[in-house]
């Protein structure tokens, strides 16, 4: 992150998770997901409420808060640990998600070799306020090589720099 982009959202790490996460996903893409938060181990993602998202009482449907929560989780791992894909993920829905907006942030808890632990919580937006939805904690498999430091988050640490292995 910048003065520039104090989002982080235009890093190449971003940029380069946004192209494995996004464009590589006809489902991301039709859902109309949009990074609004990017740092090493923390993500945060947002998408509109259409009608076409909602269930019969006229509230974001579950599928589209659990999509949040898995996404969010994998793309936060995904910051720290490179290439990864959902292992399980447990999700307790808090209230209904109506609004305009629905949006997630990912933190990862811990990230080891062979997992990474993230909590995501799931907020909806209406008229410019913020409701808790849902809260998930997921444990995400690397299954590639872990981003180079400079690529997470623009500083290099000793902790990042110790290659990951598969699992």
């Amino acid at each position: 992150m910048t003065a520039a982009d104090p989002s982080g959202i235009l890093s190449p790490a971003a940029q380069e998770l946004m192209r494995r996460g996004a464009e590589g996903s006809a489902f991301t893409q039709w859902i109309g997901t949009r990074l609004r938060h990017f740092e090493a181990g923390r993500v945060e993602i947002e998408i509109d409420l259409r009608p076409n998202l909602t269930q019969h009482h006229g509230q974001a449907h579950g599928a589209v808060i659990g999509y949040l929560a898995d996404t969010v989780s994998a793309w936060a791992a995904a910051s720290v640990a490179g290439d990864v894909v959902t292992a399980e993920y447990k999700l307790n829905f808090l209230a209904p998600a109506r609004g305009e907006t629905l949006w997630a942030r990912g933190e990862v808890l811990r990230a080891g070799k062979r997992q990474v632990v993230v909590r995501a919580d799931v907020y909806a937006t209406l008229d410019g306020e913020d409701t808790l939805v849902a809260a998930a904690l997921a444990t995400i498999a690397p299954v590639g090589k872990a981003p180079e430091p400079a690529q997470a988050d623009g500083a290099s640490s000793p902790e990042a720099s110790t290659p990951q292995e598969s699992p």
